[in-house]
């Protein structure tokens, strides 16, 4: 029994059923999760080896290189890097997308275990860590207190603070920036250990040995098993003080132990004031906007308190606000073009019942696809917004050519409303299934491509468009013939002065472009090489720069100052930004820094006049300057999900070398030149400065006389003026504090103290240091950064009101001109690669999308012909693209690419329906030409109103400013995409697919006939031999 039969003679099940999918849909709707982006697995792994004391160099050579070898060998790496700095090395592998994240990243590790009789000894643990979506913060905060006691405000802020959001449910983790610690220090005095005949190491591992907490396995009874976990932790300062060292010594004998906050290098200012920095982390299966929602509410709470009576509370960045204003956004474009489309139904309908019968398909199918959604464990994120709104505009299509064929039925004589509701969809059931199928299988290529960008996107807009478009051919096949059998009709249709004008203009110019069909063909021929003309006057930009309503400013050091020193210049800048407030039209001014950089984000009036470069030019034009220290403002984050092509943001180079004083030298060379080109800006390179460093060189041939080894030294010298941490820490009301071991005023050290340091003998007393080591003032390297093995420097850009093609040119041609030192190279940045595989990815899923549209088309009319004039409509569509996008100055991105994807799906449609009429009527008897005029005015007015709605469905997306995330990519490339090229197709479909069928019939028949003719002479040959 067919469906629509099966509905017509059973309305109360069809009510019934969608009664309930609405009830279902409307659940959904208010139990989905609301998301910034779509839950996916990172292909990433990082591994972190702390080394603390020791050099870049120094860990570069004895870590950084053997771990780089052993990590190489591992099978399914995209790309990997490493970040070597004092005290640490960083481990950043990419991996293919197809690969186990998890399984990699123990992998990872279990080679790095492998190698470690390679590595020093006192490298303690291997860290893994796989990058998380929810490592973003949900709300970062500043809060100034300014009758706060620093010696209490951990405290305070520890307990009022982070322990009351960490209780908010949904919060994960909170972390405070900016705050002073207490810290624990043992401040060894090198008179009472020479007195006592100790040395320095032996008090640090006497420390070691005392204060553990390990498992120290188990035991089992009968019935029960036990842990077995031994403690030895320090619980108070005494207990420190009381630890025997050697017979009656205790170490208060030989140090004092003494609690104080730790030195503080990351400071943070808000408008000039000295503040604390509070992130929130969500749990990853929260609910964004309810947590970001919640936290707000104890925030707003805790500044009742009166700890915080005078506090003011700066709200740095909130994702849930982005997030709620993107989806209002697309909620609220939704809904007019919604609005839009109904008010073209009823314009073309002339019948209100029938309009809101057909308007009641968006509605329903969204119902259908919400409650599927839900019980897939889905999230109504910013892409599933989008194909839940591009559906808008689509899902009437099906219901609008049923009703259409049902209507015209109707008017049959002798033909029942039922009779005529069955006979009308029958009619149109295979080409609307078919146009419904081919725009649900040009997402397929999606779900087979390497590049998690492509396939993030495509993907979770996919799943919801295609799932309304299903239901909307449920609706069509079920409930229109449904409600139209037991509708009442007008028994004669009402008049349509525009669409019949169109008609007759249509006849003449369809018979005139028939009668003449060279000068026609030549003339297609000619408007489909206007599209490469078009696309060549394209800006290309896969991923263009996000659009925020702040700005950030970085500084970077060069050389060793006082974190005190970098304050005072820092205090000067922020007075000038705040007293220019007016003049740059900011709000608010919140500066974070330490010995090493900083960063100043300005915050953007609501009413501003100018635009964020305007406002960074003038800002840089008088700004007050320090040697050593430089200024530059970061490019804006491209590309979706707002990657970066470097610290810097906007795009970059690498330059590659052996050495990285070198490679330092030439990125300083590099930036100046890159400087004067006008049309680039923000070029900055991501190397930070030597350092002047005591380089302390042991002399084997005194020591050695003495008993003394290269290691004592070294661990002396490392406890004595290195700060050295503990193993673990001391625990104070629950909480672990660090412990680090010292010599007495090592902070006040000068040269003389580091040559005077006693350096004990074997067989007891001392000798100073120099009389061991040579003393030696050297620059160190601070940052070794290396990818895929090779010493590198990144140098980032951006390129003022231009597209990234525009700066590769401008820094190729410069980079040509600069003569590299032998051994070392330039290549621009994987962000560079990035754009270009995009693209490439892109076009490929396109391409695919119309074989696999053709290959549908052909399985579902079992014909070759037919599909083959059907298809010529999508590359019409690519023109029509071209030239909307061209004529309204719009970028090709990568959501104008998708918007052509989409595209692929949805024009052959028309063609579908069209030719699928022509066959039919061919099929009754009629002559050709007068099939395809007669079908031409029958489908003329469904296709126009199919047409009519779906680009009033993208209007209000197509003039709006709405982006990805607030401030991310726009969408508006997507919505004209479809616009220009539904738009143009339609004509095409219209004019120019009756000219290829006839063309493409009269070279069938042609063959056919070459054939029988062939064949004939054949057969005649071999009967007269």
């Amino acid at each position: 029994m067919k469906l629509p039969h099966a509905a017509i003679n059973r309305p109360v099940t069809v009510t019934m059923a969608f009664v309930g999918l609405a009830i279902i849909g409307i659940f959904a709707a208010f139990k989905l999760p609301l998301e910034q982006f779509p839950e996916i697995e990172i292909p990433y792994v990082g591994l972190s080896i702390p080394y603390g004391n020791s050099t870049a160099t120094e860990i570069e050579r004895n870590i950084t290189r053997p771990v780089e070898e052993i990590l190489s060998t591992m099978s399914g790496i995209d790309d990997m890097s490493s970040f070597t700095r004092p005290g640490n090395v960083f481990f950043s592998i990419s991996l293919d997308p197809n690969q186990d994240v998890t399984g990699k990243g123990i992998e990872a590790k279990e080679l790095v275990e492998n190698i470690r009789h390679l590595l020093p000894d006192d490298v303690r643990y291997v860290t893994l860590r796989q990058r998380d979506p929810n490592d973003e913060p949900l709300v970062d905060i500043l809060i100034t207190v300014p009758d706060l006691n620093p010696d209490t405000a951990f405290e305070v802020l520890e307990t009022q603070v982070r322990a009351e959001l960490e209780r908010v449910p949904g919060v994960n983790s909170v972390e405070l920036y900016g705050i002073v610690e207490d810290e624990v220090h043992i401040e060894l005095d090198p008179g009472r250990i020479a007195a006592y005949g100790l040395d320095y190491v032996d008090i640090q591992r006497r420390l070691q040995q005392e204060n553990f907490f390990v498992s120290a396995g188990n035991f089992e009874t009968a019935r029960q098993e036990f842990q077995v976990r031994p403690i030895g932790r320090y619980e108070d300062l005494d207990s420190i003080r009381a630890l025997p060292i050697t017979g009656t010594i205790v170490l208060d004998d030989v140090a004092q132990v003494i609690k104080r906050p730790s030195d503080e290098t990351n400071r943070r200012l808000a408008n000039g004031e000295r503040s604390v920095g509070v992130s929130v982390f969500k749990r990853p299966e929260a609910n964004l906007v309810a947590v970001a929602r919640a936290v707000e509410a104890q925030l707003d709470e805790i500044n009742q308190q009166e700890t915080f009576a005078n506090a003011i509370f700066h709200s740095m960045d909130s994702v849930a606000d982005n997030v709620v204003q993107s989806l209002n956004d697309l909620r609220d474009s939704g809904m007019i073009g919604g609005l839009l489309s109904v008010i073209v139904l009823f314009l073309f309908l002339r019948h209100v019942q029938t309009s809101l019968l057909i308007a009641a398909t968006v509605p329903l199918a969204m119902c259908a696809t919400l409650g599927l959604m839900y019980f897939l464990g889905m999230t109504l994120n910013l892409l599933s917004m989008v194909g839940l709104m591009l559906g808008i505009g689509l899902l009437v299509d099906n219901s609008v050519v049923s009703a259409e064929a049902i209507a015209l039925r109707r008017r049959d004589p002798g033909t029942t409303p039922k009779e005529a509701a069955e006979k009308g969809v029958s009619e149109v059931a295979l080409a609307i299934t078919a146009g419904t199928l081919t725009t649900v299988v040009v997402f397929v290529p999606s779900f087979m491509t390497n590049v998690q960008q492509v396939a993030t996107m495509q993907q979770n807009i996919a799943i919801p468009l295609c799932t309304a478009l299903l239901g909307s051919l449920l609706v069509a096949q079920t409930l229109v013939p449904t409600v139209m059998a037991r509708l009442p009709m007008p028994k004669k249709e009402p008049k349509h002065r525009i669409i019949d004008a169109l008609a007759n203009v249509y006849d003449r110019i369809i018979r005139l472009t028939l009668g003449h069909r060279f000068f026609s063909f030549v003339l297609a021929c000619l408007i489909a090489g206007s599209g490469w003309y078009a696309y060549q006057q394209l800006e290309v930009d896969m991923n263009p720069a996000e659009e925020s309503d702040q700005l950030r400013l970085s500084y970077y050091v060069r050389g060793s100052m006082d974190i005190d020193y970098i304050e005072t210049f820092i205090r000067r800048v922020d007075g000038y930004l705040l007293d220019g407030r007016e003049k740059f039209q900011i709000k608010d001014v919140f500066t974070s820094y330490d010995t090493d950089r900083g960063r100043t984000t300005l915050t953007i009036r609501d009413d501003a006049t100018m635009n964020a470069q305007e406002i960074q030019d003038l800002i840089m034009k008088d700004i007050p300057e320090l040697p050593n220290i430089f200024m530059r403002f970061q490019s804006g984050k491209r590309g979706f999900g707002g990657r970066r092509g470097g610290d810097g943001g906007g795009m970059s180079m690498r330059l590659v070398g052996d050495s990285t004083d070198e490679l330092l030298t030439i990125g300083d060379d590099v930036v100046a030149m890159l400087e004067q080109h006008p049309m680039l800006l923000n070029v900055q390179h991501d190397g930070e400065s030597n350092r002047v460093e005591l380089n302390i060189r042991y002399r084997p041939e005194v020591a050695g006389q003495l008993g003394i080894t290269a290691r004592q030294v070294s661990q002396s010298v490392q406890v004595a003026l290195g700060g050295r941490a503990m193993s673990r820490g001391f625990v104070e009301r629950g909480r672990e504090t660090n412990i680090y071991l010292e010599l007495e005023e090592a902070d006040d050290a000068d040269l003389d103290t580091v040559r005077s340091l006693a350096i004990f003998k074997p067989d007891g007393g001392t000798v100073p240091l120099e009389t061991v080591a040579d003393l030696t003032f050297d620059s160190s390297i601070r940052v070794i950064r290396r990818q895929n093995r090779e010493t590198s420097l990144n140098v980032n850009f951006g390129v003022r009101d231009a597209p990234p093609a525009v700066g590769r040119t401008i820094v190729e041609d410069a980079m040509n001109k600069y003569q590299m030192p032998p051994g070392y190279r330039w290549q621009f940045g994987r962000d560079a690669d990035m754009d270009n595989e995009m693209f490439r990815e892109m076009a490929i899923n396109v391409v695919m999308a119309v074989l696999l549209v053709y290959m549908l088309m052909a399985a579902l009319f079992e014909s070759v012909l037919f599909p083959t004039t059907v298809i010529i409509a999508i590359g019409y569509s690519a023109v029509g693209v071209f030239l909307f996008l061209w004529a309204t100055g719009t970028q090709l991105t990568a959501m104008a690419l998708t918007g052509m994807l989409l595209l692929s799906g949805i024009v052959v449609n028309n063609g579908i329906v069209l030719l699928n009429r022509i066959q039919q009527l061919r099929r009754d008897g009629m002559e050709r030409t007068r099939a395809i005029v007669e079908s031409g005015r029958h489908r003329l007015r469904p296709i126009l109103m199919t047409v009519c709605t779906t680009i009033a469905g993208m209007i209000p997306l197509a003039l709006g400013e709405t982006r990805v995330g607030g401030m991310g990519p726009t969408y508006y490339p997507m919505a004209r995409a479809l616009i220009g090229g539904l738009a143009f197709s339609t004509v095409i479909t219209l004019l120019v697919l009756p000219l290829m069928y006839v063309l493409l019939d009269d070279l069938k028949n042609g063959l056919y006939q070459f054939w029988l003719k062939t064949r004939a002479r054949a057969a005649a040959l071999s009967g007269s031999s």
